[in-house]
């Protein structure tokens, strides 16, 4: 069974990036995983710099478009629980993924409101 919850020991996160050869600082991050079983499928996170929230890291193994929507939508429901109104992105390699979950771009980097975000879904 799939499941993504957010990590709060990023030590097997961190592992899992090291060992994919991924770069990404996870420090201070808020992070989720994706796994199935006891095997990671992928990894996200929140990151804040200054007053604004990124989400700005998704790998998932297989590079699965519906894994990464599923793993990015979680990030933003755990944004909105947490009181987060607006998330911004600024990773060129995620501008798909931000276009398909409705984010508006602004200023070289995209922007989403979560006010009433899960209320209607939109297609």
């Amino acid at each position: 069974m799939l499941t993504i919850k957010k990590i709060e020991n990023t030590s097997d996160a961190i592992a899992y990036l090291n060992a994919h050869g991924i770069t990404h600082d996870i420090t201070n991050e808020q992070v989720m995983a994706m796994t199935e079983g006891d095997k990671t499928l992928g990894l996200g996170s929140l990151s804040l710099v200054g007053y604004k929230v990124y989400m700005n890291f998704i790998h998932v193994e297989d590079g699965s478009d519906m894994l990464m929507h599923g793993l990015a939508k979680s990030l933003l429901n755990m944004a909105d629980l947490r009181g987060m109104k607006t998330i911004y992105g600024s990773n060129p390699a995620l501008d798909a993924l931000y276009i398909r979950l409705r984010f508006k771009k602004e200023d070289n980097e995209y922007v989403l409101s979560l006010e009433n975000y899960f209320q209607a879904e939109h297609h």
